[in-house]
């Protein structure tokens, strides 16, 4: 897997220092991983904070959406509720939805995604609240080629994109899966991403990662499976969304979730 976070998808590349030698206590800790700057890191640095407690209590999920995509009301009931599996957020969870205009271009690149997460992100990680962003496009993936193709990429620490043209295409009909089990399984699968999985922030408690696909697991009933967020999932998708199997809920539990 190359990286901004696809099977042929690359993180975007940040370089970032956000450990100080300076000592800090928790409250300045929040305001140290707060704003703006703190949702520029690479894939996988936020783990620790979207599992636990420690310093955020709470937590936001910003789903942005171009006119004609928006998230089926499974996969954003699936979303809260994988959340609430998995991490520590006692003061809850909110769901925050906005529509914008449709951008037909077709195709985009990972610096046309960032700069749309740039113009419409509203919410950052403030006081005890941790924000995520996910963001439904209506094109394609720029480095998409005929034998493979994207469905969905987790890009930055808190940021997630879904290519709804792929979905609309690939879900429904025959031996298709529906439109709802195709995208929450994306969705779900790139979330994974934001918590750590697997090995991109959050340590294996049993070595269980892909060697041939990074960052992915290598049991193919997991929901981390790499053939989720690509063209294979075919190959493998039921109509079912496939769970975490014990290994990345191990690894989970042991960077601070539940």
């Amino acid at each position: 897997m190359k990286r901004f976070y696809f099977k042929t998808l690359v993180f975007t590349c940040m370089t970032l220092c956000f450990y100080s030698c300076v000592e800090t206590t928790p409250e300045n800790k929040v305001d140290l991983y707060s704003g703006v700057g703190a949702a520029r890191w690479d894939v996988g640095k936020s783990a620790n904070f979207l599992l636990s407690d420690e310093l955020f209590t709470a937590l936001e999920l910003e789903l942005v959406y171009m006119e004609g995509y928006k998230p089926t009301v499974k996969m954003v009931e699936s979303m809260i509720s994988f959340l609430g599996k998995y991490a520590f957020k006692p003061e809850g969870i909110t769901v925050i939805e906005k529509e914008i205009p449709a951008m037909d271009k077709g195709e985009y690149t990972t610096e046309e995604i960032a700069k749309i997460e740039e113009d419409y992100r509203q919410h950052y990680n403030a006081g005890k609240t941790l924000s995520v962003f996910l963001l439904v496009v209506d094109g394609d993936f720029k480095k998409n080629d005929e034998s493979t193709f994207t469905i969905g990429a987790a890009y930055r620490n808190t940021s997630i994109v879904l290519f709804g043209n792929r979905i609309e295409e690939n879900s429904g009909g025959f031996i298709k899966p529906s439109k709802e089990t195709l995208e929450t399984t994306v969705a779900l699968h790139e979330l994974g991403h934001l918590m750590g999985l697997v090995n991109v922030g959050t340590d294996m408690v049993v070595p269980h990662e892909d060697q041939e696909n990074e960052n992915h697991c290598d049991n193919e009933d997991c929901l981390m499976y790499w053939a989720i967020e690509t063209k294979s999932i075919f190959n493998y998708m039921r109509q079912t969304v496939p769970t975490l199997d014990d290994n990345c809920e191990m690894d989970l539990r042991g960077n601070g979730g539940r």
